[in-house]
């Protein structure tokens, strides 16, 4: 798997206007974290984050790249953009809607998905140039999805199951996930192999796609991000700067020092050693010893960030509020 995947972006903070009641309730949560009070990084003069213009002022919630040049963003009012030279410019894509989206999810450079409030999924077949809505009603907020193929995904948000579709979309059903809370963020490396977490620190996992889901862990924060790069070695983000890791494929967790108080929102890594996390108030955080130390990255913003993404090590994006796009720029 190159780079991270695409269900961390689903976000309990993301879009901010018209996402119904519980996503205001979610937003609700967060709004009470306190500030951050580490110090920037100058452990590489030489990377930098540079913002974007991109032409819109809505909210970004989700960030999807499938290599150095091409990707998706999704946000507040149904926006969707999309970059063909690694975000330096950026084109609107018609989603057909005007709920807020919140996550984002590509098997490739034609198959893709997004959701959201408002009880949407989309779907697309060409990369975006047109955007479906299936026919089949979903309830409440959606937060994050993950899809293993252009047929297997799972979905996440303001309910305590896991949405799972067998048809690329057209239809969903339910699986149970032994919990009574809401989940923020889902991530499947196989077909058979997925986690989610969510409120009041709620880790599940599953073996055989969805039909049966475990309790792994319970923590007092809420959980908005998670990225695995292996069946062993995986991340969860949360609120209070909360940074938890594990090398036993969740059997066990542990904390990590963040530096920050505020709530942390998404997380990749590139491998087991390098990884950036992204939170409120532009907060950045990146680490090359897999979590031992983290160190703050300038990010040039004090708007808050939802969703990161690295595919290589010299290439991240980033997105947040007021249209937020940053591009992490760094030599070869």
């Amino acid at each position: 798997m190159t780079g991270c995947d695409d269900s961390t972006t689903g976000r309990a903070a993301g879009a901010r206007r018209h996402a119904g009641r519980v996503a205001r309730l979610l937003l609700a949560i967060i709004a009470l974290l306190p500030g951050c009070t580490n110090q920037p990084s100058k452990s590489d003069t030489s990377a930098r984050w540079v913002s974007v213009t991109n032409g819109t002022s809505h909210a970004l919630a989700a960030v999807r790249f499938l290599d150095t040049q091409n990707g998706w963003v999704a946000g507040e009012e149904g926006t969707i953009l999309h970059t063909e030279d690694g975000g330096k410019t950026w084109t609107p894509q018609n989603s057909q809607v005007r709920a807020n989206l919140m996550g984002l999810a590509f098997v490739d450079r034609n198959h893709g998905w997004a959701v959201g409030d408002q009880v949407h999924v989309l779907e697309t077949q060409d990369g975006g140039r047109t955007w479906t809505l299936p026919h089949q009603e979903l309830e409440n907020v959606l937060l994050g999805v993950s899809f293993a193929n252009d047929r297997l995904g799972w979905a996440v948000g303001s309910v305590s199951h896991i949405l799972h579709t067998a048809d690329g979309g057209a239809t969903w059903s339910r699986q149970d996930s032994r919990t009574t809370q809401w989940f923020t963020a889902i991530q499947f490396i196989s077909s058979d192999e997925g986690w989610a977490v969510g409120m009041r620190g709620q880790i599940v996992h599953t073996l055989d796609g969805g039909n049966t889901w475990e309790q792994q862990a319970i923590f007092l924060s809420n959980l908005f991000g998670l990225h695995f790069v292996s069946r062993e070695r995986g991340w969860t983000v949360g609120q209070d700067g909360l940074i938890m890791t594990t090398a036993d494929g969740g059997n066990t967790w542990v904390s990590q020092v963040s530096g920050v108080s505020d709530e942390l929102s998404s997380v990749c890594f590139l491998n087991e050693r390098e990884g950036w996390i992204v939170g409120r108030k532009g907060t950045i955080l990146h680490t090359r010893d897999g979590g031992g130390t983290w160190t703050r990255e300038p990010s040039g913003t004090s708007r808050n960030l939802w969703a990161v993404q690295f595919v290589s090590a010299q290439r991240g994006w980033a997105v947040g509020e007021g249209g937020t796009i940053l591009r992490y720029v760094a030599p070869p």
